[in-house]
């Protein structure tokens, strides 16, 4: 059985289809599709995590429909279309079996700790020992910090990934970013003494206007 990560499936909106060009001609096809792809990587004793904004603009009966038409033992971590205007979860995500609902959730894969929201964290539980954060809500237009992933579906194909294929990713983003701070620093080498300079400079120019002032103030003792 395997643990699969996925998040902003947003089953039955149609400005998925514009704004995010979702490539297809309706709404019926796109759910179709999606559900035809999650169920081609997640099988039924799987495991999905799905990272809110499950669906939109369908009645209860359609939602139930897709909810039970896709594989694996689904838990749920809230997002803001999932909520009335209240924060109660919606009816029709309310009736549904899920293993468990929340806001945030924390799970173990061979020991990697993975931290799982709607939100992207700028920091969390663990960070600095080495864990991950698995996110959603962005739709593949936000770079999160080094050791984070978008996990939704418009950042991963229109499918869930496994939890394997989430820590690469994320091991990659620390590579990466670490490749771009070596980079800088090399960079900046050659700089430091100038800035030193200017920062002297700056403060010495600062003491001088605060002297002058001081010295033409009427309230001057």
């Amino acid at each position: 059985m395997s643990t699969f990560l996925t998040a902003d499936t947003h089953f039955g909106h149609p400005l998925m289809l514009t704004a995010l060009s979702r490539p297809y001609p309706h709404v019926d096809a796109m759910d179709e599709a999606m559900i035809s792809a999650w169920n081609a990587v997640v099988h039924p004793k799987d495991t999905v995590w799905h990272l809110g904004d499950f669906s939109m603009k369908h009645e209860q009966r359609r939602v139930s429909e897709i909810w039970h038409a896709l594989n694996g033992r689904k838990h749920l971590i809230i997002g803001n279309h999932d909520v009335d205007k209240k924060g109660g979860l919606l009816p029709a995500l309310s009736r549904l079996d899920w293993v468990s609902v929340s806001h945030f959730a924390e799970i173990k894969h061979d020991g990697q700790r993975i931290m799982l929201s709607h939100y992207a964290p700028y920091v969390w539980n663990q960070a600095h020992r080495g864990s991950y954060a698995a996110f959603g809500h962005s739709h593949g237009q936000v770079v999160g910090m080094p050791g984070t992933i978008d996990v939704g579906v418009d950042n991963q194909g229109l499918k869930p990934i496994s939890v394997e294929e989430f820590i690469r990713q994320a091991e990659d983003s620390i590579i990466n970013a670490q490749e771009v701070v070596s980079t800088i620093s090399d960079r900046l080498i050659g700089l430091t003494d100038v800035w030193a300079e200017q920062a002297k400079g700056i403060k010495q120019n600062r003491r001088r206007i605060n002297e002058e002032e001081e010295f033409s103030s009427p309230f001057r003792p």
